[in-house]
């Protein structure tokens, strides 16, 4: 039933004009599924692409808003929390750990979170929030990072070869 609904809806339109309102359905119904942070970074590199001066730089922004987009789905495990519902220690002292390691590089390399941002195609708030600890990267964000940074990953992840 609401298959054709959707038919006769979109009858009116050519093909092309269908197609975009079919990527816009499924854009928009990703975007309602968003973080409130996903979403202001995702508003961000929208801003970023419009803004963009060369190719390169909308192709960065546009890696990003795909990325956020097409967040597959995880399987969640159970991290260990103490009794007041705080990370352990074991997994504190890797949240910090991290963090300062990607602080100290970029520091090293002499780059703003704006500049490592726009070589890595990360959002420089999701950046900012890596460094201070409040997100835990992804295996992909610290490889994004580790080329932009041009150190091997093993630097984030020493169990790599």
């Amino acid at each position: 039933m609401c298959a054709d609904a959707l038919k006769d809806s979109l009858s009116e339109f050519d093909l092309e004009q269908q197609r975009m309102l079919l990527a816009l359905g499924i854009i928009l119904s990703r975007v309602k599924k968003l973080s409130s942070e996903d979403c202001d970074d995702l508003f961000a590199l929208f801003t970023e692409y419009r803004q963009a001066q060369t190719e390169e730089d909308r192709r960065a922004a546009d890696a990003g808003i795909m990325e956020i987009l097409e967040q597959e789905k995880v399987s969640v495990r159970r991290l260990s929390f103490d009794d007041n519902n705080t990370p352990s220690a074991k997994l504190n002292n890797w949240i910090n750990w991290i963090s300062k390691k990607i602080h100290d590089l970029r520091q090293e390399s002499k780059l703003s979170q704006i500049e490592l941002a726009e070589r890595s195609g990360l959002p420089q708030s999701h950046i900012s929030r890596l460094e201070n600890g409040k997100h835990s990267p992804s295996r992909y964000t610290l490889e994004k990072l580790a080329e932009a940074l041009g150190v091997d990953i093993s630097v984030f992840d020493p169990t790599v070869d």
